[in-house]
């Protein structure tokens, strides 16, 4: 039954053909005890990815893979699959192995415990680094993380890390936004803003095993990607200073606001103020 599931994995999939049979394998082994399933959301790639991630699930029932139709894009594969998820929580990662499976556990066991409302893998908590070869990337990393801690919330460390684990509930509640990783600094930000509890668990990153990078390698690819995140940290730290002038709840973006214009009326017309409801 689809009740007993508690962990939900989306592995959002673009030319991972060198990687994703070890994946799913190594994701199985990982919550071996835990009641689970893997969600293969392939963006159509022309390598063969997904017929290689049904033969590599043929042997676990609750291996799925999902041939999403367009628009691609990270951010819409992993919410594509988080509202597909029968899980009670729901978690995603990289799939070429910069983020090791094996943590799994360890995200999950907090949230068990109700220690915390989302957990995050990180490695700018004690106990993590960030080994990967690529220094543009590297250096982009710790530079956006900096901004978003600066200008969001300095309780999170690592606003890119995009190894997530969270109740689907909150999930689907917070949505994801964005066209790539800048999705990962408006979740985290939001959540923390809003009293959830975001805990990091330390991990170290590598280079992909297999395959051609997807992330920024090169100034040319960090200028043409990261100026989202830079928008993305502008709006957040926008959504902080109406929320602290107009004594709305923590967390309430700039989208938020701008649909609660009938509650907020312009003190100039003589109406008095009414609160929205949290």
């Amino acid at each position: 039954m689809a009740d007993d599931i508690e962990v939900s994995v989306v592995l959002p999939t673009f030319n991972e053909a060198g990687n994703i049979a070890s994946l799913i394998e190594r994701v199985g082994a990982a919550l071996a005890d835990v009641a689970h399933e893997i969600l293969v959301m392939d963006d159509r790639s022309p390598d063969g990815t997904a017929a290689l991630a049904r033969e590599a699930g043929a042997g676990h029932p609750r291996v799925r893979v999902v041939e999403r139709q367009p628009p691609a894009g990270l951010t819409l594969s992993i919410f594509d699959g988080v509202q597909r998820a029968r899980g009670t929580f729901v978690a995603w990662m990289d799939c070429d192995f910069s983020h090791p499976p094996e943590l799994l556990p360890e995200l999950l066991a907090p949230l068990r415990r109700a220690d915390a409302d989302v957990a995050c893998a990180s490695r700018y908590v004690h106990g993590g680094a960030d080994n990967r070869s690529e220094a543009p990337a590297v250096f982009a990393s710790l530079a956006i993380t900096k901004l978003a801690r600066w200008f969001i919330d300095r309780r999170v460390l690592d606003y890119t890390t995009g190894y997530v684990m969270a109740p689907r509930a909150l999930l689907l509640e917070l949505g994801l936004h964005g066209d790539y990783g800048e999705y990962c600094i408006e979740l985290l930000g939001t959540a923390a803003l809003r009293g959830y509890r975001v805990l990091e668990v330390p991990y170290v990153s590598i280079s992909r095993v297999e395959g051609e990078s997807k992330t920024a390698t090169n100034v040319v690819g960090f200028v043409r990607r990261g100026w989202r995140y830079l928008v993305t940290i502008g709006r957040l730290w926008l959504s902080r200073r109406q929320v602290a002038a107009r004594g709305v709840s923590p967390g309430t973006t700039t989208r938020d606001l701008g649909e609660q214009s009938a509650v907020f009326p312009d003190p100039s017309s003589g109406r008095s103020e009414e609160r929205a409801k949290t």
